[in-house]
């Protein structure tokens, strides 16, 4: 069983979300013990404990339900109060020291000297979640932890998106999405995009699922994209989630945390532009060859030096090893729904919503229903047309937009804007 010397506690490391999905899973019987702790992070032992105090805990009832904080709130006096905010808020915003982590035992500390009362620093930190002031899945409050390695392949998918000269002919920076396999270092997503948008992540996420399966959690930095606290960005967080799949974030400033793809990135920035160069390539579509080729070279050839083995050969030893978490597909899965961009609409009295600057008709869609608005850009000029599919109580609709009549940018922000 892995140990980690140093650990923070469970509280510090993933959110009360995160860490009840996983318990849910694996009571399920959908992910072994040992893929579980790993996740977790804790011992067998720990990990029986959270699943019996958390079993008899519906999920609608998560919002009501916390783990980590006391019954009796601390009752601070409002100097106290306005101290501790004004020290959070130069902790979060203005210190190059800390650049942007709490330290709740200075915290403590700095309120012992000043008010002449001992203060537990976990008693600050719950109230400063209770106020509003740190959010444990977001906010960094320590060191970042050494990421290990799993012990099958699909029990992790570490993703990341690195924007770089790929093609050095377009004269502009673009983007490189990459997903790795944790446990065998096989590259399972790869494509250059012109911008780091939701849609291009989900895409670049579908693909991957589609080609390999689902694996137990994906695991990203906390980039606005992936971050589930902003709505306008949680698409990613939302597909993944319709699919049982966990979603992982390491903390902000902390990049380190997930070095294994950041050497990825390297190893491709070394060889990607100069291959485009050599060969004349001046779009994407001709990059994206050049990556594929270097990604499978990568995959069946490269032998990697801590694992003495390429990633190909390690993917197929786990497999023949039953060290495989990978999960297919649910039977009809509604793939252009899940990986879509959603948005919540509300339909008028003659049956219409708004969206993009014009109304949209749907003859026997419940009045002042709800409607989700599936919006899906075009993925290739063998489809160039942008489609909406709203979905609604009762059925769904899909229209077609084509380029003669785009969507007015002016009324609605576009994927290649978020």
């Amino acid at each position: 069983m892995l140990t980690i010397v140093g650990m923070s506690q469970l509280h510090k490391r993933f959110s009360l979300q995160t860490v009840y999905q996983v318990i849910q899973q694996f009571r399920e019987k959908k992910l072994s013990i040992k893929v579980a702790c790993d996740l977790l992070e804790v011992s067998k032992s720990r990990l029986y404990q959270l699943e019996t105090k958390w079993a008899g805990v519906p999920a609608a009832e998560l919002v009501h339900h916390s783990l980590y904080e006391r019954e009796t709130p601390l009752l601070l006096a409002r100097d106290a109060q306005d101290f501790l905010r004004e020290e959070l808020r130069f902790m979060k915003t203005q210190s190059k020291v800390l650049q942007g982590h709490l330290n709740f035992a200075l915290l403590a500390q700095e309120a012992d000297k000043k008010f002449g009362q001992r203060f537990n620093r976990n008693t600050l930190r719950r109230w400063a979640i209770r106020e509003g002031l740190y959010n444990p899945a977001v906010d960094p409050t320590g060191k970042a932890l050494n990421r290990f390695e799993m012990g099958g392949i699909g029990a992790l998918f570490q993703h990341d998106s690195s924007i770089h000269l790929w093609v050095p002919a377009l004269k502009i920076n673009t983007v490189l999405i990459l997903t790795e396999d944790d446990h065998s270092r096989k590259v399972v997503g790869a494509r250059l995009v012109p911008n780091d948008t939701s849609w291009h992540h989900l895409c670049v996420a579908r693909h991957t699922i589609e080609t390999y399966g689902r694996p137990a959690a994906y695991y990203t930095d906390n980039h606005a994209i992936f971050s589930p606290s902003m709505e306008i960005h949680a698409q990613f967080n939302r597909a993944l989630r319709t699919l049982d799949i966990l979603l992982k974030l390491t903390g902000a400033y902390h990049p380190e945390a997930k070095g294994k793809l950041e050497k990825r990135n390297d190893y491709f920035q070394r060889r990607i532009p100069y291959l485009c160069e050599r060969h004349n390539i001046t779009n994407l579509t001709w990059g994206n060859k050049i990556l594929d080729d270097e990604v499978a070279y990568y995959n069946s050839r490269h032998i990697h030096a801590e694992i003495k083995e390429t990633p190909d050969q390690r993917w197929n030893r786990a497999m023949k090893e039953g060290r495989c978490y990978l999960r297919p597909l649910p039977e009809k899965a509604p793939m252009d729904v899940i990986f879509g961009i959603h948005y919540e609409r509300t339909l008028s009295k003659a049956g219409t919503f708004q969206f993009g600057g014009r109304p949209w008709t749907i003859p026997h869609a419940p009045r002042y229903g709800k409607v989700t608005v599936v919006l899906r850009p075009p993925t290739s000029n063998r489809k160039p047309h942008t489609e909406l599919i709203a979905l609604y109580k009762g059925g769904s609709q899909t229209f077609t937009i084509s380029r003669s009549r785009p969507l007015n940018p002016h009324h609605h922000k576009l994927p290649n804007q978020l």
